[in-house]
């Protein structure tokens, strides 16, 4: 009976249990090991949705790095933020086919999705200003100001006793 448990718990952790789950980088790094292989990976969606005749582009970062996705219309439609200044975008978990050099995209390296899942949704990052910067901020100017005004002042004295 036991040993019936170890082998019905090793094939599902070999064969259902543990996806190939990849970073970036690594894809940049092993491109041979990869190239025209199902890959799964998770990433934040930055950028713009760039259509494609019928279909879209998408950047995801992980880290430093990012790589280009080709979607469907119906996989792009999920995406709600995309990150760039004061948004978070959307975390995705997408599954697709790897190229190191896309034949039908003029070599670019790119990954061709075939299931995108949003796993956590983005946000507008909301900043609040601080009322110490503000206070400082007051009372900068009217230092500056006041500079000024002396210093136009003191100039025009000097200049008052000079023959023209």
């Amino acid at each position: 009976m036991k040993k019936f448990i170890i082998i019905f718990l090793l094939l599902f952790l070999w064969g259902f249990g543990a996806e190939n789950v990849v970073n970036i980088k690594s894809l940049f790094e092993k491109s041979e090991k990869y190239d025209g292989k199902k890959v799964i990976f998770t990433g934040e969606a930055i950028g713009d949705l760039i259509k494609s005749g019928e279909n879209y582009w998408i950047n995801i970062k992980q880290g430093d790095s990012v790589i280009g996705v080709f979607l469907e219309k119906k996989d792009a439609e999920k995406i709600k933020y995309l990150g760039r200044y004061r948004v978070r975008g959307d975390i995705l978990k997408i599954e697709g086919i790897y190229h190191a050099n896309c034949p039908v995209h003029y070599g670019e390296r790119d990954i061709h999705a075939i299931k995108v899942e949003v796993i956590d949704r983005g946000e507008i990052l909301k900043r609040e200003i601080e009322l110490k910067k503000v206070i400082l901020s007051f009372i900068l100017a009217i230092t500056t100001l006041l500079f000024i005004y002396y210093s136009h002042r003191v100039s025009r004295k000097d200049n008052a006793g000079t023959p023209q």
